[in-house]
Parts: C-alpha cells; structure tokens; sequence
C-alpha cells in the first residue's frame, strides 16, 4: 500500500529535528520540547505500524495521541518562558487522567467516549494555541528579545494549525469506521502524514533564524514597572522615539519590552498599546523603523562592510536585515549604497559590492 511508508518517513524527519534541538539542551531550550518531539516522532511510528498490529497497538497509540497536544501547549510555553513547575504538575496529572480516562473507556467498551475525548483534546488545545499566537498582549512578551517574538509566534500558529488538522482527521476517520468499515482510513493517515511531513520541511527550511530560544532577563527587567495612570499614548511615544533617538536603544540585540519600558519607566503594556495605536505596527517593527535608518545613514556616509552594519544597528542574523531592509525602503542595502553614491557622485568600493552581493543572495 503507498500510502504506509508516509508515517516512517514522517517519524524519520522528526528524528532528525529531535537531533537538531538537542544541541540546544542546556543553552535555554526546555526538555519538555524535546520530549514532544519525540512523542510525535512515536506516534508516526506506531500509525505506521498499527496497520499491521491495529489491536495490539490501537491503547497505546490512542494513549499517547491524547497526551500530545496537552504537551504541545506545555512546551510552546515554556519555550515562551510562560510556564513553570505548577503548571508542569497541572499538565502532567492531566496526561495521566486522560490516559486513565481512555484505558477505562476500552475496558468498558466505549468507544464512542475516546473518539470525543480525542477531538476535544485536539480542538481545545490547538484553538488555545491560536488564539494565544494571534494575541497581541500577552504579558510573555515583555521578557522576550523581541528578535525573538516573531519566530515564537510562528511556531504557536504551526502547533495550533497541525492539532486542528489532526481534530478534523479524527472526526472523518471515526465515520468511517463506523459507515464504511474504515474503507478511506489507511489512505487519509496517510495523506494526514504527507501533509504534516510537508509543513514541517517547508517549516525547517524557510525557518533560516533557528529555533527562538528564549533568554533569562534580569529581575531588573522583569519587573513590573509603575507609573501615573494618566499618561497618554502621545507622551508615551514622544519618550520613545526620544530614547532611541538620544541612547540608540535599538542598538541592543536581546533588546527586550521590559527593557525598553524600563528605560522611559512606562509600564510595559502601554508601550505596546502607545505603539500599536499611533504607528499601527508592533514594537518589533517600530524597533527595526530604527535600524534600517541607521543602517541606511551608515550605508550612504561611510564604507562599512553590509555585514560588518547588520550587528551594528541590533539585527542579530543577516537575512532578518536583509528582509526588514526590503520590507521598510522597497530596495536592497547595495542599491540604496549605489544610489546614495550616485547622488554624490562616489564611486563605491569593489570589495563592499562585492560583500553586498553576498548578503542579499542569504
């Protein structure tokens, strides 16, 4: 049957993920995102085996099915240092109750009870991931470098697409074997593999920045900051645009919110607010307005190398300059130098071009 290697190889790819993040253990990544790698690298395996051994392995692989999104919502959390140990008790004991929960359900043959269980489990957890990648004013934020913000969120929009994917897959999967004696199962787990094989290659591929690993602030930084509840959006902004102007704070590359409303002693929150409201954008995007003019004074005033710039104005990677560069002035770095030296008449050092040439093709 075609369809019965996709779960191998699926399971094969995640391997190969779990080897990549495991470099990470220690250096700021959590166990717990590991250990859900693997459980989904297990799952694969069984789903490519059940076919063979479906009784047998049919507890097991709906045991560990049902633990899956619980424990992807833990480790995308702690990845977001949202969590902690409570919150890994709370998450643990409810594996275990779902898992008791199912066992007990097959001894008392009711399987009308798992395959709810299952798509509420599944439903639930991916719409809260959603949900929790879509809101703009999760306080996780603030601690975060806010290089960091768009690659986090990323990943909860991935986790919660997937665990809906799967819901829908449970859904038509249990008509069938009740209407058609599961006539279309084996080919949609199939397809359902191929399509989770194909996000998460397209993922690690375009995913160029690595994984957003999230970095311990001071207790300085983390702390709540107060100030007089009448400070408007204009005074907040006003102090911010003068902060990055006069300190050059964008230059910072773990720059935080924290930080950043630390600095101008404004809570955190409103900072967010005050520059959603009167810039329409998020504050990783007005702190990059700032390096990309930087970046472009740097680039018309002196002979400083394209990639010697990308860490002095704060980006930490290449490609996220060379994208923020594109998105804010519609031109590369080497056609805005070669611009700016056309207008003064400057003819451009070979060995920049040279190294400009270099950065736009990353």
């Amino acid at each position: 049957m075609p369809f019965f290697p996709l779960p191998f190889l699926t399971a094969f790819f995640l391997v190969f993920i779990i080897v990549q993040l495991a470099r990470f253990v220690g250096r700021g990544l959590n166990w717990v995102l590991v250990v859900t790698v693997a459980g989904f690298a297990l799952q694969s395996i069984l789903l490519g085996l059940a076919w063979g051994f479906q009784d047998v392995l049919r507890i097991p692989l709906i045991s560990l099915a049902l633990a899956l999104p619980p424990l992807t919502w833990l480790s995308l959390n702690e990845l977001a240092g949202r969590t902690g140990t409570r919150s890994r008790i709370i998450v643990f004991a409810g594996i275990l109750l779902l898992i008791a929960a199912v066992n007990m359900a097959f001894l008392l043959d009711i399987n009308l009870l798992v395959d709810v269980l299952a798509v509420v489990v599944y439903l639930g957890f991916g719409g809260h991931l959603l949900w929790q990648g879509h809101n703009p004013d999760l306080e996780w934020m603030a601690s975060q470098p806010l290089q960091s913000l768009m690659p986090i969120q990323r990943a909860y929009f991935l986790a919660g697409t997937i665990l809906l994917i799967s819901a829908g897959v449970d859904i038509v999967v249990a008509l069938d074997i009740r209407l058609n004696d599961s006539q279309i199962s084996p080919a949609l787990v199939g397809y359902a593999n191929l399509t989770l094989l194909i996000i998460l290659t397209v993922t690690f591929l375009t995913w160029r920045e690595g994984p957003a690993l999230p970095l311990r602030s001071s207790p300085d930084a983390t702390r709540r900051i107060q100030s007089e509840d009448d400070t408007d959006a204009e005074e907040i902004l006003a102090k911010l645009d003068n902060e990055m102007e006069t300190s050059h704070l964008y230059r910072h590359e773990s720059l935080t919110l924290n930080e950043i409303a630390r600095r101008i002693r404004v809570p955190a929150r409103q900072v967010s607010i005050a520059v959603n409201t009167l810039r329409a954008m998020n504050v990783p995007k007005y702190v990059n307005e700032f390096r990309i003019k930087d970046a472009c004074r740097i680039l018309e005033e002196t002979d400083m190398p394209v990639t010697e710039i990308v860490f002095a104005v704060g980006f930490t990677t290449k490609s996220n300059f060379n994208r923020e560069f594109q998105r804010i002035t519609g031109l590369s770095p080497s056609a805005w130098r070669s611009r700016a030296g056309a207008r003064s008449g400057k003819q451009p050092d070979r060995s920049v071009i040279a190294d400009e040439t270099s950065l736009s093709e990353t």
